[in-house]
């Protein structure tokens, strides 16, 4: 997964699409709901912070072949060889393999980033084909909307595998720069968004959204 030092995600080097507060294995109410928590359906996946498995994996190698050493047994030189090798297998599991949440927590940032570069065509392929009324606002918005600069400021993922298809919902909070309220008027808004997802022949596609002014501060 790749986010950087200072909190963002992987960025383009003509756009920059920066993040704030990501939530990981939080429980929220996403904008504009009456109350609900987003379910964590996707909290137990394994590949998400492999950190504490691959700490105790080496710390009980380690304590075992200190043992190793004064008893001279075979079946804790093999223990310990166990202990590091499964170790280092959920790192490297760690770092090759990529969550369903993960890729949605850096989908968001490269719409984001597609928004500051008048990219519709990108931010259009994100959107499920088959819902003509929600491709129709979005391309309505895009006309009128001239953003310089979008900041996803807060982003909560859940995603939920029991259903077919999978579904995902993701709440985040967004800083909108630009010609956002009139032509030729340079403006600051800030927007709650809540968006449904599901996973069709192995794309997630948005099939729908609800965006409401937010307020400094606010939580999702």
């Amino acid at each position: 997964m790749g986010i950087t030092e200072d909190g963002t995600f992987g960025r383009d080097p003509i756009c920059v699409a920066r993040t704030g507060t990501v939530g990981l294995a939080e429980t929220a109410v996403p904008a504009g709901s009456s109350g609900g928590p987003v379910p964590d359906y996707d909290a137990a996946m394994p590949f998400e912070d492999s950190l504490p498995l691959v700490a105790a994996c080496l710390l009980g190698g380690i304590f075992t072949f200190v043992i190793w050493t004064r008893r001279q047994t075979i079946s804790l030189l093999a223990l310990a060889a166990v202990l590091v090798v499964a170790g280092t297998s959920a790192f490297v599991a760690d770092q090759l393999v990529v969550t369903d949440r993960e890729y949605l927590q850096d989908f968001f940032p490269r719409l984001a980033c597609a928004a500051e570069k008048q990219d519709v065509a990108t931010i259009m392929a994100a959107l499920d084909p088959e819902l003509r009324s929600l491709r129709d606002s979005a391309e309505q918005v895009l006309k009128h909307v001239r953003p310089k600069e979008v900041v996803i400021t807060k982003l909560q993922v859940a995603v939920e595998h029991a259903t077919q298809p999978p579904r995902a919902t993701a709440a985040m909070i967004v800083r909108v720069t630009g010609e956002v309220i009139e032509k030729g008027s340079q403006s600051t808004v800030l927007v709650a968004v809540k968006a449904l997802l599901h996973k069709k022949s192995g794309d997630w596609l948005i099939r729908d959204a609800e965006v409401e002014q937010a307020k400094p501060g606010q939580n999702l």
